[in-house]
């Protein structure tokens, strides 16, 4: 079995409910090693937040039904 560190994809946003958790366990698997993306939107908090994390992130446009 390899120990070799992964590649993870956060998904979350909109709200500090979402972001934070997505944050603590993207901190917790980088300090081990992995790779981490974000996946989240341009117009709400993560779109500043995670990048001052150290996180590249990538955008998508969503919206409710």
């Amino acid at each position: 079995m390899s120990s070799k560190p992964g590649r993870l994809m956060v998904m979350a946003g909109g709200t500090g409910g979402h972001v934070f958790p997505g944050l603590a366990v993207a901190h917790l698997l980088m300090a081990q090693g992995w790779q981490v993306r974000w996946l989240g939107t341009a117009d709400r908090m993560e779109a500043d937040l995670v990048p001052k994390h150290g996180i590249e992130i990538d955008f998508i446009r969503i919206s409710g039904l």
